[in-house]
């Protein structure tokens, strides 16, 4: 056991005390100079013109929507009455028993409890603490909580906290009905809320003395932004959501606790969280109504609206709150999600935010305010069915956590929510098959048993999704995104291709306008990374090995084409390649912004005049950027310096990789034999580059052989004879998934010398950017189709398919503008002329009639 720490005396004397400090803090504006108070925007008021009107539809249920399903709240001063009721607990222990997901989340959080519980660890040794209601000890033990004892630590995003697992025990003990270990935790609840307490008073101490130098960081969370004491009026930005060990997982623990404590326990519990919330903001609200939609918002949102919710009509409770985080909320649901329901960003980075949004979403319809079947809300659902990929349990989309998929407390809350939508059910039933182990994902094990569900088929029930009733095509203006398929079913071919024009300010999305990826033969063909930002990380085309900008600009969606033969998207990816967005000029360059004072942004400022010291030419005001979408975005919503992140201002775009052209065209044409075609119209200046067309794979992907421009790839090859000094063979297993790749074009260089090879390499998976100190992610394999030319002509035809098919004939005609794709069962032609703006124009023939045109 290490030393305890001593407690400063500023810390001992402001607990269980109204200090003087917190009431002439209450007198400061604990906001930036140009901003509105917290005071000013909980009474409603507002600085800028109305939002674009979202007009958003609800559904019933026709689509299996149960309005009461999270049940009603009890009357006010009742616990517990955030997540459930007491009337609800045996219907809880009857979903332990009784369902697979129930079963296994309890027994692993009963299992970690008793893990943490044994003598000596830093769980029990400071919940002793603060049951015996020794302040000093617990303060110190909680001070450094990593080395309070021995293992193990229950960790949650960069954070070791003891509150984790006092939620977990507090929820076991009022489950089994356990009064004598249910009245210790009472007593610790009560002990810890004199600390957190502790806490608030010497920020709003630190607060009043209007110090510039940064709080003192309590469970750091690694982000690059700490909290100041002077914004002591926002949870988030003052660092006081920390100093609560991030909200709203107190407040559950005093939710199920509340039945064991007595009289004087609960009002110091209520007096404490009621210092955390009254009078108080958080991430969201100093911003436009259509500035709240991303990740950063849902979970400043959901987190405030819980703990408000936790003493909503007792003494001391600030209604505002409640009403104000709901209306973040309500925001949220309506300018980050698509009226096609896709998010802002990827799917796995969205379901971060969604941790504490949905449980906030549940303690707003058991108080008579159900979201849960708002229109784009419910089509998330056909978002997250679109996106499964060949693989059981596997999601693609792009941008940050692009990787990844649905989280399963998502799955569960939309199975609760609608428990007749099939729909809902094949979500969980892919999530559920897709998560190596469900069970165990810290906070949300508590979620995952109070709303334990088991999918009511399985997946072979839904033919990977054959039996929904859904649309081969999914095209969603907002995002720019297509998804289509030959068929829905395990034999689907399906191509996501996707040119991202709403990126209004840096953020989550990577530089990749005009990315795509396919699945076919029970693959995936062209994945995704958690983070890889450059092109050079991503299906889209570099140029002497440099892409787009990062961050990204607006891409162009040109055209849609689809019919029951085909569907093609064609984009324009110049504007992402002539300029990058720079992060921090349009928001610290102007000395009189008051942020640049204040420390929680001093890196940014940094940030900002190195670069400045290192181009002394550059007019920042010059290059805002004007876009019609982003002056769209921006115009009139600039008054107050409203921040994305709290951080980014409109965006400054700065030159990149100037290019000529950069249009993509990707399609997929249906029939017996479903093929993908992409073609590229990129050309950068009068001289010869190396233009190199990228598409990643999987790490288990394999070449099987080269000839000429006909690739060949697998997985799970075994290598055959040859001469190991200068080549070798592979094959793959009888009936694999093999992907047969045709490149139709290529320009090729006079002197063939000079003409790079095609190559599927393993590359390291680094950032370039602050070279070689940049993330990196490991290994990853690229396949590589260069060309050193003036303008590359890429054309491009993938064919998933299982070894042993047959494999189509493909044959140019002698002035190469025609080709002829044929099968046994199915002969094609493509037709391919320029038109005058640089792009390939394709008219498609079956059997001597035209089935699809791309103009």
């Amino acid at each position: 056991m290490r030393p305890q720490k001593k407690i400063p005396f500023i810390f001992l004397v402001s607990i269980n005390l109204i200090s003087v400090w917190q009431v002439n803090a209450q007198n400061s504006r604990g906001v930036l100079p140009d901003e509105l108070t917290a005071e000013e925007i909980l009474d409603g008021k507002y600085l800028w013109p109305e939002s674009p009107e979202v007009d958003i539809q609800r559904v019933g249920q026709e689509k299996g929507f149960m309005p009461d399903a999270f049940g009603k709240a009890p009357a006010v001063g009742i616990h517990p009455r955030l997540l459930f009721s007491e009337e609800d607990i045996p219907k809880i222990q009857e979903r332990i028993k009784n369902t697979r997901m129930g079963t296994k989340s309890y027994a692993n959080m009963k299992r970690r409890i008793a893990l943490q519980s044994a003598e000596g660890t830093a769980y029990s040794n400071t919940l002793n603490a603060l049951a015996a209601g020794d302040v000093e000890k617990a303060a110190a033990l909680l001070a450094d909580y990593k080395n309070a004892g021995k293992g193990p630590i229950t960790s949650y995003h960069h954070r070791h906290s003891f509150v984790y697992p006092l939620l977990f025990d507090s929820f076991i003990c009022l489950i089994e009905n356990d009064k004598e270990r249910g009245e210790k935790l009472a007593k610790a609840t009560a002990t810890l809320a004199k600390i957190y307490q502790a806490r608030f008073d010497a920020m709003d101490a630190e607060a009043d003395g209007t110090k510039q130098s940064a709080s003192p960081i309590i469970n750091d969370d690694g982000n690059q932004m700490h909290p100041n004491g002077e914004l002591n009026s926002d949870v988030w930005r003052s660092g006081r959501r920390k100093a609560f060990d991030g909200d709203p997982f107190y407040v559950y623990a005093y939710d199920f606790n509340f039945k064991w404590m007595n009289v004087t326990e609960r009002s110091t519990c209520r007096q404490t969280i009621n210092s955390f919330i009254n009078g108080k903001t958080t991430m969201g609200s100093h911003m436009p109504h259509h500035f709240r939609n991303w990740n950063w918002v849902a979970i400043g949102s959901g987190g405030l609206l819980s703990s408000a919710a936790a003493t909503l009509g007792e003494e001391g409770n600030d209604a505002r709150v409640y009403q104000h985080a709901r209306e973040l909320i309500n925001d949220y649901l309506t300018y980050g999600w698509s009226e096609k329901g896709a998010s802002r960003e990827a799917i796995a980075y969205t379901q971060f935010g969604l941790r504490w949004l949905m449980p906030a979403m549940v303690t707003l319809a058991r108080n008579g305010d159900n979201l849960w079947n708002t229109d784009n809300w419910y089509k998330s659902l056909e978002w997250y069915a679109q996106s499964v990929q060949s693989e059981n349990g596997r999601f693609l989309s792009h941008g940050d956590g692009g990787n990844d998929g649905v989280l399963d407390l998502t799955a569960l809350m939309f199975k609760n929510a609608y428990p007749d939508s099939e729909l809902a059910d094949y979500v969980l039933a892919e999530t559920l098959a897709g998560s190596e182990d469900p069970e165990t994902d810290k906070g949300l094990m508590l979620f995952r048993t109070i709303f334990a569900v088991d999918p009511k088929n399985d997946l072979k029930y839904y033919k990977k999704g054959a039996n929904l009733g859904l649309e081969l095509t999914h095209f969603d203006p907002e995002r720019n995104q297509l998804i289509t398929r030959s068929s829905w079913g395990p034999k689907m071919l399906k191509l996501n291709f996707e040119c991202r024009a709403d990126s209004f300010a840096p953020n989550h999305q990577h530089a990749d306008r005009g990315i795509f990826s396919i699945t076919g033969a029970g693959k995936t063909w062209g994945t995704e990374h958690f983070r890889g930002i450059e092109s050079r990380h991503h299906s889209v085309v570099t140029i002497d090995y440099k892409g787009q900008g990062y961050f990204a600009p607006p891409g162009k969606w040109i055209s849609l084409v689809d019919n029951e033969h085909a569907t093609f998207g064609v984009c324009d990816s110049k504007y992402a390649y002539d300029w990058y967005f720079h992060p921090t000029l349009s928001g610290f360059t102007d000395k009189n912004k008051s942020r640049r004072k204040y420390a929680r942004w001093s890196r940014f400022v940094e940030d900002t005049d190195l670069w400045l010291k290192d181009n002394p030419d550059f007019d920042w005001k010059a290059n805002i950027d004007r876009s019609p979408q982003i002056e769209k975005y921006w115009s009139g919503f600039e008054k107050g310096d409203p921040r994305m992140w709290d951080e980014y201002s409109r965006p400054v775009r700065v030159p990149f990789n100037p290019v000529q052209k950069a249009f993509r065209t990707a399609g997929l044409i249906r029939g017996a034999n479903p093929y993908v075609l992409i073609m590229d119209d990129i050309k950068k200046d009068d001289q010869a580059h190396t233009y190199d067309w990228n598409m990643m794979f999987d790490p288990d992907t394999e070449l099987i052989s080269i000839d000429t421009d006909e690739i060949l790839l697998g997985s799970n090859t075994e290598l055959i004879k040859g001469g190991f000094t200068y080549t070798f063979k592979r094959k793959g297993p009888k009936k694999a998934s093999q992907l047969y790749i045709k490149v139709l074009e290529r320009s090729i260089p006079k002197d063939v010398f000079h003409n790079p090879e095609i190559r599927l390499e393993a590359a390291e998976f680094k950032e370039a950017r602050k070279w070689p100190e940049g993330r990196s992610y490991g290994l990853t394999k690229r396949l590589v189709i260069p060309s050193f030319s003036k303008e590359p002509k890429f054309k491009v035809l993938l064919f998933p398919h299982y070894e042993g098919d047959e494999l189509p004939k493909i044959e140019w005609n002698n002035d190469k503008t025609e080709v002829k794709i044929q099968w046994k069962n199915q002969k094609d032609k493509l037709s391919f002329s320029q038109a005058d703006d640089g792009r390939t124009r394709i008219v498609i023939e079956r059997n001597g009639k035209i089935i699809s045109e791309v103009d």
